[in-house]
């Protein structure tokens, strides 16, 4: 990964982190601080978004918006799947 360059944001210092990382506006990095070494988790938020693709399947699933293979196959063998 490249460095990352500290710039003046108003009276303090930012960093503008690269979007390679998956980071999205409004997301909350937990931050800790070993001696000269600042560590940047982004744990919460994979936690957060693994959280809401489940939720999602289960809302999914009560809609019926999810089938099984046995369905589809009973559905489309008559074009020719198998």
């Amino acid at each position: 990964m490249k460095p990352i360059k500290v710039r003046n944001i108003g009276n303090s210092v930012g960093i503008i982190l690269p979007k390679e990382l998956g980071l999205t506006n409004g997301d909350i990095i937990q931050t800790e601080k070993k001696g000269n070494l600042f560590i940047l988790d982004t744990s919460e938020i994979a936690r957060e978004h693994d959280r809401k693709l489940i939720e999602d399947s289960f809302a999914d699933f009560e809609k019926e918006l999810i089938v099984s293979e046995s369905k589809m196959k009973a559905t489309f063998e008559k074009y020719g799947w198998q």
